[in-house]
């Protein structure tokens, strides 16, 4: 009997008791792949073990997170974690002075917070414990919040390497566009026109309108010289007409392909600069439809952290659990008083020997 009275003593006059605080959370991500009872439904009915893997891991890092020094020390900054873990008193199983080291709060922490994860389900169980229903639910609260920050942290950072590459993509696309229009105008400032391809449709069709009315005035002279009346009267007015529109005719096509800078040669080059500019800005365009995809999709697997219970702290102390601490007691009590009997029947039989 004497670990049960010691057991007793501890329960009532030295023991601090504790209330805990009990909230469950999962992970779950916009296009509706999700920690919870959908990971596991979904492997069960389609066999799609995509969703489910995602959530085993996101719900196991948010269950390690909570569980490292680095949460204990956010939660440190944000709430003054000493404050609700102090206890001076003789308690040892809950001591903790004002000048612990940051060793002896990392116990008391992994001490006061429990999580588990269920990799079934997917779901985070957080099980936190304090001095008092209040500092439960505070801390509770807290550690949460931290579990919210943290997903997000991975969300910026996943969304940051996905879309990296497709952003660096369009700056490079922009820049070539740019330099295209550029390019473009540069040429027409310098050549003072906007659009050779209208220039050469016009010239071609002053060129057939030439010919044309070339034709009729050559064929007109040759009427008057068939008379045979070298002193005609509109012998030299047709002979003049003909050599005006050769000459308007030789004009319009040496502009347009003679020696120089023709109209052709312009058109050349400004057609080549037109196609840089139409490949860079289709390029563009499909490097913009890219970054647009994966802006798209990497929204669609960003996770945020879905609470299905809020942290209620219970009314009465969770520790210590006085009668199991009995029930321990006096097993330890059978345990010592088997050995102490073995112990001196073998004193017995050493003697009488």
């Amino acid at each position: 009997m004497a670990p049960v009275a010691l057991a007793l003593v501890y329960v009532l006059c030295i023991a601090t008791p504790r209330y805990e605080a009990e909230s469950r959370f999962f992970v779950q991500s916009a296009s509706g792949q999700q920690g919870g009872m959908g990971g596991a439904a979904s492997l069960l009915t389609t066999g799609n073990s995509g969703g489910m893997l995602g959530g085993f891991v996101d719900g196991w890092a948010v269950s390690d997170f909570l569980k490292s020094r680095d949460c204990m020390q956010q939660l440190d900054k944000k709430v003054g974690l000493r404050q609700y873990l102090l206890q001076p008193g003789l308690d040892p199983a809950n001591h903790l002075s004002e000048d612990a080291s940051e060793d002896d709060l990392y116990r008391a922490y992994r001490k006061a917070v429990d999580v588990s994860f269920n990799p079934l389900e997917q779901i985070d169980v957080l099980r936190v414990s304090a001095f008092s229903p209040e500092d439960a639910a505070i801390l509770s609260k807290a550690l949460i919040g931290l579990a919210e920050e943290f997903v997000s942290s991975m969300n910026k950072k996943g969304v940051a390497d996905k879309l990296k590459v497709s952003e660096e993509a369009v700056k490079l696309a922009e820049d070539k566009a740019f330099a295209a229009r550029e390019a473009l105008t540069a040429w027409r400032t310098q050549h003072g026109n906007i659009d050779p391809t209208a220039t050469v449709a016009m010239l071609l069709n002053l060129s057939s309108t030439l010919e044309a009315e070339l034709s009729s005035a050559q064929i007109n002279l040759d009427k008057i010289r068939a008379i045979g009346n070298k002193d005609h009267f509109m012998l030299k007015p047709a002979e003049q007409q003909v050599a005006a529109l050769k000459k308007r005719l030789a004009s319009v096509r040496y502009r347009l392909s003679g020696e120089g800078n023709t109209e052709a040669k312009q058109l050349k080059s400004y057609e080549a600069l037109r196609n840089t500019q139409g490949f860079a800005d289709s390029n563009l365009t499909l490097a913009q439809q890219s970054y647009q995809q994966a802006m798209t999709d990497t929204l669609r697997l960003q996770r945020y952290l879905s609470i299905i219970a809020q942290p209620v702290p219970t009314d009465r102390p969770s520790s210590p659990r006085t009668m199991i601490l009995l029930l321990q007691a006096l097993a330890l009590g059978f345990v010592l008083m088997f050995v102490t009997r073995v112990a001196m029947a073998l004193l017995r039989g050493l003697r009488h020997g």
